[in-house]
């Protein structure tokens, strides 16, 4: 049931139903709750331009690719500073960027809007680098 679940949320996306993939989704995860599918349903809410519903969903995660779509969630409503933590924690300076090279692409916008110069250089510069 689960598989059948997660197969209809991703069809609904690929075919742009993202109303229907939300309603999937938040069924699949009432039914069988776990990260996993919680990363599904803010990936839906992402889609549809929900950004609150996932910051709300994902606030306090530590899962790396959680951190991310917090920090992406934080970066569509405009909370800038809060996105910017999220990637790069103050008390842990050694800590990796989130979801690798489209990790530091965002920290780079981040920067630019920033009007951090050579920070966003080095961030684009690493993304870049990482595709290659």
């Amino acid at each position: 049931m689960e598989t059948l679940l997660t197969e209809s949320v991703q069809n609904s996306l690929g075919h742009f139903m993202y109303h229907n993939a939300i309603f999937m989704c938040e069924r699949l995860c009432a039914e069988f709750p776990s990260k996993t599918n919680m990363q599904l349903l803010v990936g839906c809410y992402l889609h549809n331009q929900q950004a609150y519903a996932a910051y709300h969903l994902l606030k306090g995660t530590s899962m790396a690719q959680s951190r991310y779509l917090f920090a992406l969630s934080c970066f569509q409503m405009d909370l800038l500073t809060e996105a910017e933590t999220t990637l790069c924690p103050p008390n842990e300076p050694t800590a990796e960027v989130p979801n690798g090279a489209a990790g530091h692409y965002l920290l780079g916008l981040i920067y630019r809007l920033f009007v951090r110069g050579v920070e966003r250089y080095e961030h684009i510069k690493y993304n870049l680098c990482s595709i290659f």
